[in-house]
């Protein structure tokens, strides 16, 4: 389940030479499927396997004075994200519940 895809995203994204997922407990699977688990993220990926991924509306776009700010995790994870995760396949959870939640919630 979970196995093929950190494989993969060790493959695409250069884990042998030791970079790893600063988010979710380092786990690739829940990071590239579901994004940060922070719920005021100004973020979340649509398709790790496109690449494209969803700003907040909520949150303001650079040098408009509405919504909430950006913060600098936002930033920080959004560029992992695209770091690691673009162009890695996704696989469908199998296991129950969600992937978040197995083998505890994170």
């Amino acid at each position: 389940m979970k196995t093929w895809i950190f494989l993969a995203a060790a493959t695409f994204a250069g884990a042998a030479t030791g970079q790893s997922v600063s988010y979710r407990d380092n786990d690739p699977f829940v990071f590239c499927a579901y994004g940060l688990k922070n719920p005021d993220r100004c973020w979340w990926p649509i398709s790790a396997a496109a690449g494209t991924f969803m700003w907040d509306p909520t949150c303001n776009p650079p040098n408009t004075p509405y919504g909430r700010p950006r913060t600098p995790q936002d930033y920080a994870s959004n560029a992992e994200w695209l770091s690691v995760c673009t162009g890695v396949g996704e696989g469908k959870w199998e296991g129950a519940g969600t992937g978040e939640q197995y083998p505890y919630d994170h």
